[in-house]
């Protein structure tokens, strides 16, 4: 049985991850403009999944005018570049995602594109 205290903390959780997806997506939105504007996509994060003493194996998402892509690719040492993995993403889609996978990856996100707004 739920109490009612329980569904209240839920509700504000609800309401508050909406918020957050409504925010990020906004940031998003700006990144593909600058993105359009400087003809490049933008770099969202970069997170080593893995990493050995002359290879490494990563995540990188980027940005362009109308998609967030993210790519996992292996690099370095004998090993000659390679993409294991890679998804493409709506701006919504990729709000929603990355706010329920990693808080830190969310905040390299918001970091990159502020940096980015800020240096035109």
């Amino acid at each position: 049985m739920i109490r009612k205290e329980q569904l209240a903390i839920n509700r504000r959780q609800v309401t508050l991850d909406g918020w957050l997806v409504e925010q990020f997506r906004d940031k998003l939105t700006r990144a593909s403009l600058l993105s359009r504007k400087k003809k490049r996509p933008l770099l969202l994060y970069r997170n080593i999944v893995e990493e050995s003493e002359s290879a490494a194996e990563e995540e990188v998402a980027t940005i362009n005018e109308k998609y967030v892509i993210v790519q996992v690719l292996t690099h370095g040492g004998f090993i000659p570049p390679s993409f294991q993995q890679q998804y493409v993403f709506n701006l919504d889609d990729f709000a929603k995602w990355i706010i329920k996978r990693s808080r830190d990856l969310y905040l390299q996100c918001i970091d990159n594109i502020d940096e980015q707004i800020q240096s035109i």
